[in-house]
């Protein structure tokens, strides 16, 4: 009797104490002893439901804990060049956090007998930004962008903020709404992060800049459109008056569109009504710290509406990268003369190292360069040098802005994804007409830049 409840003390214990993995031996020991008359056929029915149960109740307990791991790691979460990326482990939900940093400082050197010498040397904080940006059940998107030090055409406050949809059954069809940029110009759609100089080229005058509208694009690998409706900027007060709205559009052509090479093509229009507001185009020389303007058309007055055209061209073979753009602005005045302003630019850059300018065909720009050997890592991180010639006219019926024309020589270092730093020699060939009139420059210019 004393071995029986020994024998069947040992197989409850066998299969209480890991019935996961031991419930065939178990089965096998209470069958043996069973078979042997050492334990009755009561007992034996009783201790193999015990132990059934005690396995049951383990792998329930191992499926909630499961369950709760998998809630408790239902994301993943990286970081790119400083930022924080955190997305579903089903890619349908995604969030990313990251910003910018870019800080300048130029050095002007003038003509003396020029009655406009007024450039002062200087630093500046050009831009500091944080964004968030992500999808929401896979075929949203959205972005919000506050810059805490802007300057230029984008003032201190929010930047972007908007929501996209890209749920279509056509291949690369999205629409969004908010406040973005207009989709004109190749070098205004390129992020100030990717541009090859410090500063976007004197054309920039026209720039169509952000406001608030809705807009249905088209990006395919050869070839993208975009056609949108705007209102105003997010931070106009309209005050007694009607704001103005616009009309912007823009298509692009690649006929090679690979890693390293490059053939881009574009065609872009701009449409504003102002109401018969004032507009005004000036341009500083491509430097932006002492915040002299070279060219400037002053604040002209009943205006009715302005167009402006653009074309532009791109091409990307290796270590070698070219673009060039003209813009053509024509004024419909209610009570004066409609003048028409234009400008263009073409620079160039070569890759020192075995590195090339990347392209992306969602938006039809540059995107951010990212060294083939980051320095630090065995490497001496990206080189680049790059060269440009701008002009812009505001000079035409009986509208003295004045002609501007530009050279600049540009090196930039790469170090690693995300970090950047640029040296810009700017020369100010000659300014003809306006307040600035035979005003020669010769201008140095530096930024350290973190985009993560």
């Amino acid at each position: 009797m004393k071995f029986n409840k020994l024998a069947l003390a040992t197989a409850i214990s066998i299969g209480l104490s890991s019935p996961a993995q031991a419930g065939s031996e178990l089965t096998t020991l209470l069958m043996l002893l069973h078979e042997n008359g050492t334990i009755s056929d009561a007992q034996y029915q009783r201790v193999l439901a015990e132990a059934q149960a005690s396995e049951e109740k383990t792998i329930a307990q191992t499926a909630d804990i499961q369950e709760k791991l998998d809630k408790a790691t239902n994301v993943e979460v990286n970081v790119n060049k400083g930022g924080l990326a955190v997305k579903s482990r089903d890619g349908n939900f995604t969030t990313q956090i990251g910003g910018r940093m870019q800080l300048d400082s130029a050095w002007y050197g003038e003509d003396d007998s020029a009655a406009g010498s007024t450039l002062g040397d200087g630093t500046k904080v050009r831009r500091a930004r944080l964004y968030i940006k992500g999808t929401v059940n896979k075929d949203w998107f959205y972005k919000f962008e506050y810059d805490f030090a802007g300057s230029g055409d984008t003032k201190k406050g929010i930047t972007d903020i908007w929501v996209g949809y890209n749920g279509f059954d056509f291949e690369g069809l999205s629409v969004k709404a908010g406040h973005f940029r207009d989709p004109f110009m190749l070098q205004d759609q390129i992020s100030d992060n990717n541009t090859q100089f410090t500063e976007r080229a004197s054309i920039d005058a026209f720039t169509a800049s952000r406001h608030i509208g809705v807009m249905g694009s088209i990006d395919r690998k050869h070839w993208t459109t975009a056609l949108g409706v705007f209102g105003d900027k997010a931070n106009t007060d309209g005050g007694q008056d009607d704001e103005g709205w616009g009309l912007g559009g823009r298509a692009t052509w690649m006929p090679v569109n690979e890693k390293g090479s490059l053939v881009h093509l574009g065609l872009a229009a701009n449409y504003r009504s102002t109401r018969g507001g004032e507009v005004q185009f000036k341009q500083q020389p491509e430097t932006n710290i002492s915040g002299v303007n070279f060219v400037d058309t002053g604040k002209l007055t009943d205006v009715d509406n302005y167009l402006s055209l653009g074309a532009e061209l791109a091409i990307v073979q290796n270590r070698l990268s070219g673009q060039v753009e003209y813009i053509r602005t024509e004024l419909d005045r209610e009570t004066a003369s409609d003048p028409t302003f234009d400008g263009w630019y073409a620079q160039t850059g070569w890759f020192l190292t075995d590195d090339t300018r990347p392209y992306t065909h969602k938006g039809a720009k540059f995107k951010a360069v990212k060294p083939n050997s980051p320095f630090g890592s065995g490497g001496m991180g990206a080189w680049e040098l790059a060269l440009r010639y701008s002009t812009i006219d505001l000079v035409d019926s009986g509208i003295d802005g004045g002609e501007m024309d530009n050279m600049t020589l540009g090196l930039n270092w790469f170090p690693v994804a995300g970090l950047r730093f640029s040296a810009n020699y700017i020369k100010v060939l000659e300014v003809d007409g306006g307040g600035h009139d035979d005003e020669e420059a010769d201008i140095m210019q530096l930024r350290g830049q973190w985009a993560f």
